[in-house]
């Protein structure tokens, strides 16, 4: 299996260690509302996803233009879909299922 190790190295990594990238994640969360941009959700862990990964464009690092608020999920799903995964294809009965749990959340007493 002839793959370098580098590929797989995370090239943010050194980016998401400096204080700049403290202030510069506090900037992104206020301007998108603490919400993913995604989704729209606003619970659980919210994470800074760089647009333009910072493998094939280092000058954008610390570009409040190239960050975006998004949620674990979301971000997974970007970062899939950039890596060459395909999409994930979902079920109606799935997409459906995941109304409903969405649905209980804000609403957790529906018959009152």
């Amino acid at each position: 299996m002839g793959m370098k190790r580098d590929q797989w190295r995370r090239h943010s990594r050194p980016v998401l260690k400096t204080k700049r990238w403290q202030v510069l994640r506090q900037i992104v969360l206020e301007r998108d509302g603490w919400a993913c941009v995604d989704c729209g959700t606003k619970r659980g862990r919210l994470e800074i996803d760089h647009i333009k990964p910072v493998r094939s464009n280092p000058e954008l690092a610390f570009d409040p233009a190239n960050c975006a608020t998004r949620c674990s999920s979301c971000h997974t799903k970007k970062t899939r879909i950039e890596c060459g995964h395909p999409a994930p294809i979902r079920s109606p009965e799935r997409d459906a299922w995941a109304q409903a749990v969405a649905d209980l959340a804000t609403n957790p007493n529906p018959a009152t």
